[in-house]
């Protein structure tokens, strides 16, 4: 296996940013430097890694938050750049109140119950962001959009998701995704903790306990294994999931390599 390349540029106040450039895919490729990153939320950016992201010349950034997240913490940093903003709607997230695995979770607080959740919104994912999937390849693709910057607000579970089937599409290795994945684990801490208390609170009316806060921050290989299997099994494979749900045929999967591959 090869493990993905740690990041050659790195931001201060979002420690879980990185360049996956120069993670090998199964035919000897290798993703190109600089035009595909991921990372946590803007929240904590300092000045000096705001002017580190000027640099790059992202063209794409992919915000995986729903509307109350990206209000909390805008992306004002992209004030004034020649950046396109794709906002995800109607993200499959815990922190989005009223959705089926926050009602598993109502009926169960505890660290199993939180477990269970996760699996439950990862299985969710490829279907709720399937749409825009569709159209971030297709900007990509059609309108030479790279660098592309993908983030949400812990740079964990919806990214890890995002990055992982656009991984899956560059024909990288599962286990390689699934060591990019897990990577973020480096990185989560304390700081994404009070977020997960206040919607847990706001929604049942009592805190959770510190062992379902750190269920649901923590990270499996099984949540990102869950939501390739729901892929899989709707579409027939992953193969399937790709061409049908976000019309990536083998022409286009060519074209993606081509532009991101060297």
């Amino acid at each position: 296996m090869t493990n993905p390349q740690t990041v050659s540029i790195q931001l201060q106040g979002t420690p879980n940013f990185r360049d996956l450039g120069g993670t090998k895919a199964n035919d000897g490729r290798t993703i190109k430097n600089g035009l595909l990153l991921r990372s946590e939320g803007p929240f904590y950016l300092t000045s000096g890694d705001i002017e580190k992201l000027h640099s790059l010349g992202i063209k794409l950034l992919c915000d995986l938050r729903s509307d109350g997240e990206r209000t909390s913490a805008p992306n004002s940093w992209c004030a004034g750049q020649p950046i396109e903003v794709l906002n995800f709607q109607g993200s499959a997230d815990l922190r989005a109140a009223g959705n089926e695995a926050w009602e598993a979770l109502r009926a169960d607080p505890s660290a199993k119950g939180a477990m269970r959740a996760m699996v439950h919104n990862y299985r969710a994912m490829p279907w709720v962001m399937a749409p825009h999937l569709r159209i971030m390849f297709d900007k990509i693709m059609d309108e030479d959009a790279l660098p592309v910057f993908i983030h949400c607000t812990a740079g964990k579970d919806r990214t890890g998701f995002v990055v992982g089937i656009l991984l899956l599409a560059l024909g990288i290795p599962t286990e390689t995704i699934m060591a990019d994945y897990m990577l973020s684990a480096r990185y989560i801490d304390s700081r994404f903790a009070d977020g997960i208390v206040e919607a847990f609170t706001e929604s049942f009316g009592f805190s959770p306990s510190p062992e379902t806060v750190d269920g649901m921050i923590s990270l499996d290989p099984s949540y990102l294994e869950a939501s390739f299997a729901s892929a899989a099994e709707e579409a027939g494979s992953i193969e399937g999931y790709l061409e049908k749900n976000l019309g990536l045929t083998q022409v286009r999967l060519e074209k993606l390599r081509e532009l991101l591959l060297v």
